[in-house]
């Protein structure tokens, strides 16, 4: 089977996170569709919830950040030239969209985590009891960490060699299918997403330093990896993992 393939494409904020909840209504002979996206101007993407976290407003308004929400769950996300996202939406009753919603990540995690280690960074995908363990941290860094999507850690999301997180996973899931997205971080800049999220100088610095400890870029661990290797090795785990071809 063929996959259809889009991408990948330097969108706004708004129109990447349109676009990947967008993919679920485009959905067509149950064919899955992989997508790329980079953003031409930074934003702060907020996951879907009832009570939003604290934003710094000045800063936003002095830095002409944009604010929009996606679909899927999470904390803040700063979605910047250092982030590149994936969405992947299967159709509904897809083998890879499984029943447990937690164990439908595995197999994107694993290939995702297969695809950054062939392209030079020994990543692994997180266990469902380590994620657990990281969850129920209550220490100060854990928590200061957690305000931001990068912070906490999930089921088969990717970590670096030293247990920092440079892969996010989210999913949302529709009567027409599931969407799959993924977060590769490039870079991360903590400090910048601190300074969005709190206004409070001494808050930033303490939110910024957990961040630091609990998440990176590629960049941190291989210098100057292109997007293009990174989507050409991460595709070539997908399709051996899944037993198809993306085009």
């Amino acid at each position: 089977m063929t996959w259809h393939r889009i991408g990948p494409d330097v969108l706004s904020v708004a129109e990447a996170v349109a676009r990947g909840v967008g993919l679920l209504d485009r959905l067509q002979a149950g064919v899955p569709v992989v997508s790329w996206s980079q953003v031409d101007r930074p934003g702060i993407v907020l996951g879907r919830a009832a009570r939003q976290p604290p934003l710094n407003h000045a800063e936003l308004e002095r830095c002409e950040i944009v604010v929009a929400t996606r679909a899927s769950g999470g904390g803040p996300v700063l979605w910047d030239a250092g982030l590149l996202g994936l969405d992947i939406a299967v159709p509904a009753g897809h083998d890879l969209a499984g029943r447990d919603v937690t164990e439908a990540y595995r197999w994107l995690g694993e290939a995702v985590a297969a695809g950054l280690t062939a392209s030079g960074v020994a990543v692994r995908a997180v266990s469902i009891d380590e994620a657990r363990r990281d969850a129920a941290r209550a220490d100060a860094l854990a928590l200061h960490a957690r305000r931001a999507c990068f912070g906490g850690l999930s089921p088969y999301e990717v970590v670096a060699p030293d247990d920092r997180k440079v892969v996010g996973l989210s999913q949302v899931r529709r009567q027409s299918g599931t969407l799959f997205q993924c977060g590769i971080a490039m870079s991360f800049d903590a400090d910048r997403l601190a300074r969005l999220m709190e206004a409070d100088a001494r808050e930033a610095g303490l939110v910024a330093a957990a961040l630091r400890a609990r998440a990176a870029g590629l960049d941190q661990y291989r210098a100057a990896a292109a997007v293009e290797e990174v989507i050409s090795h991460v595709e070539a785990a997908i399709e051996g993992y899944a037993g198809v071809v993306i085009g």
